[in-house]
């Protein structure tokens, strides 16, 4: 999905935190080629949408995860109490924890099963071949832009 057509639903966290980093007032924790690959919103509880590659060049996207629901037989995606997991049967993929009803924590991370290379990892968010801990950003749409696109906020 990309910053223009976010679902409707879609309501952004006050803050959401990864590796002792902060997104305040922001929308998604990274981009890529002007896709948002994981979106995490809040409703009864942090609400997940997941897209991922389609082909090789990251042009076409296609939906993976939608309001915590798995579109993919391979994927499970378990709501416990204030904790969201999305996992394939080899590992957890994603995972969420609401702290209060404005902030939420992402304490996994891992797309590289999907060809993106970022990891949460020994206590930060590498990114490529470039790692982000203990940073505040506040009112940027987007903390991290990957590709082709990215434009300032």
């Amino acid at each position: 999905m990309k910053l223009d057509s976010l679902p409707t639903e879609f309501k952004p966290y006050k803050q959401l935190e990864i590796a002792a980093n902060k997104i305040i007032d922001g929308v998604a924790l990274l981009s890529v080629s002007d896709f948002i690959p994981v979106l995490i919103g809040k409703g009864e509880g942090p609400e997940i949408w997941v897209s991922i590659p389609a082909d090789q060049k990251g042009k076409e996207w296609q939906p993976l995860v939608r309001k915590n629901i798995s579109l993919h037989e391979s994927v499970n995606v378990m709501v416990k109490g204030n904790i969201v997991t999305v996992a394939t049967p080899n590992e957890i993929l994603l995972e969420i924890k609401e702290m209060t009803s404005e902030n939420v924590e992402i304490t996994t991370f891992n797309l590289r099963p999907f060809g993106i290379n970022v990891i949460l990892e020994n206590g930060s968010l590498n990114v490529m071949t470039n790692r982000y801990s203990g940073n505040t950003v506040k009112d940027v749409k987007i903390f991290i832009n990957i590709g082709s696109g990215a434009k300032p906020n």
